[in-house]
């Protein structure tokens, strides 16, 4: 397990896998706010960037979903050459769309999770430029070199694709529904659980590589995001593009230090292993934010601090609000440390799960209904 530890194979940091594009911003429209790369892809912050995008980029591949593409069509200008609706994150699928990709083109992905991680592969695979556009802050997918593949019920990260420019635009994310705003937390609040598993894997001799620095930058990005907290939840500027600069400034952590292991732990384990058990899903970040609360609940490490933190962010959580039943959590519960095992997945609590009447109660009420 180490050895995949370092190689990366089970996380999604990339670290090991050289950067080979985006290594300065280019510039998209006058007056935007544009950053320094050294701590994260090239991004922009300002109202409209989505406007005139295929004007500036000339040929484009669009990867997207329905939903998303409705809202930022009208805004796009110059027509994509090409249009992919996303349909499923198995690799078969993503080389067959990478293999019918025009020449020529910039891969624009336009969306959540699934689209930037379909963007990602198609320019990989194929050496094309990157934007992405993210409609949603409530996954980190376009601050993250790796796409998130599905092998049957696992979760598997892989490729590596720089983009030229991530355009956070305000006009687009905060025109959505609170929700997708707000389940951006979850994967920032991981840094809470996940960095509890790493210090437990390092005290057991499992993971050595143990860096004083993530750790410190991981307590550093949970107390960031309780400051934000407030301003996520009111969904102003300065709120979007906290949450969107900790995922930015996460991503490049995982890359420098090549693995995620300081946010990406028995949360996130937890989230895949509910996907597989229940053979469906909810939106990622609010996920993983059951996850938080599941985990720190069982652990008696940070609860009271996370449940906090997702009360001031306006972050759904209870059961009823997810559309999430009891039934659900405790067959995934009662599934998961088998799943962490099997699955290879990083020395976690997950692995040492007991569950019994006892611990299936104290998640109920940590949960409530």
């Amino acid at each position: 397990m180490a050895e995949q530890w370092r190689t990366g194979r089970t996380g999604r940091d990339g670290g090991d896998r050289p950067v080979t594009r985006g290594d300065r911003p280019v510039s998209a429209r006058v007056g935007y706010t544009g950053f320094d790369a050294a701590h994260g892809f090239p991004a922009a912050y300002a109202h409209g960037l989505a406007r005139g995008l295929g004007d500036r980029l000339g040929a484009t591949l669009v990867v997207s979903q329905p939903e998303a593409w409705a809202i930022v069509e009208s805004r796009f200008g110059t027509a994509p050459r090409a249009l992919l609706m996303t349909s499923g994150l198995d690799q078969a699928t993503l080389d067959a769309q990478a293999r019918s990709a025009p020449e020529g083109v910039t891969v624009v992905g336009v969306g959540g999770g699934t689209a930037m991680d379909v963007a990602k592969w198609i320019s990989w695979r194929r050496d094309l430029p990157l934007v992405q556009l993210p409609t949603l802050a409530s996954v980190d997918a376009c601050f993250t070199r790796m796409s998130a593949l599905r092998d049957g019920e696992r979760v598997r990260y892989d490729g590596d694709a720089v983009p030229d420019e991530v355009l956070v635009d305000y006009e687009i994310l905060a025109a959505a529904p609170p929700a997708l705003l707000s389940a951006g937390i979850g994967d920032v609040l991981s840094c809470l659980t996940a960095l509890a598993d790493w210090r437990l894997a390092v005290g057991k001799g499992i993971d050595p590589a143990w860096d004083d620095d993530g750790a410190r930058a991981s307590e550093r990005y949970v107390q960031a995001l309780a400051d934000a907290a407030p301003e996520i939840a009111a969904r102003s500027e300065a709120g979007i593009r906290s949450l969107m600069e900790l995922h930015r400034e996460i991503g490049w952590r995982c890359h420098d230090l090549g693995h995620a292991r300081f946010e990406e732990g028995s949360e996130h384990f937890f989230a895949y292993c509910f996907e597989a058990v229940t053979g469906r899903t909810i939106m990622h970040g609010e996920l993983v934010v059951l996850g938080v609360l599941t985990m720190t609940a069982l652990t008696g490490l940070g609860h009271e601090r996370a449940r906090s933190i997702v009360d001031a962010a306006g972050t759904r959580s209870t059961l009823s609000a997810l559309g999430v039943s009891w039934s659900e959590v405790e067959a995934t519960l009662r599934a998961l440390p088998a799943f962490a095992r099997d699955g290879g997945y990083w020395y976690s609590y997950a692995h040492e799960l007991t569950i019994g009447s006892s611990e299936l109660e104290t998640v109920r009420r940590a949960l409530g209904g």
